[in-house]
C-alpha cells in the first residue's frame, strides 16, 4: 500500500471516528450547535443553560447537575 492510500485511509477513519462520536454525543441528549459545541436541556423548564462542550473521552460519564 502506497503512503498516498495510507493516508487516505487514515483520513477515512479519522472522519468515521468523528461521525461515531457525534451520533454518540447526540444519543445522550447532547443537541450539535457548531462543529465540536453542543447544548444539553436538561429539563421542560423555560430555561436553557449552555453548559460546555462535551468530548470523546465524556462517552460513559456521569453528569451532576447543580441548580
Amino acid at each position: 500500500m502506497s503512503s498516498t492510500d495510507q493516508t487516505l485511509m487514515a483520513s477515512i477513519e479519522a472522519d468515521f471516528q468523528t461521525e461515531l462520536v457525534q451520533i454518540e454525543i447526540e444519543s445522550i441528549g447532547w443537541i450539535p450547535l457548531d462543529e465540536a459545541a453542543y447544548l444539553h436541556i436538561g429539563s421542560d423548564t423555560s430555561v436553557i443553560e449552555v453548559v460546555g462542550i462535551p468530548k470523546p473521552d465524556m462517552h460513559g460519564s456521569s453528569v451532576l447537575w447543580l441548580f
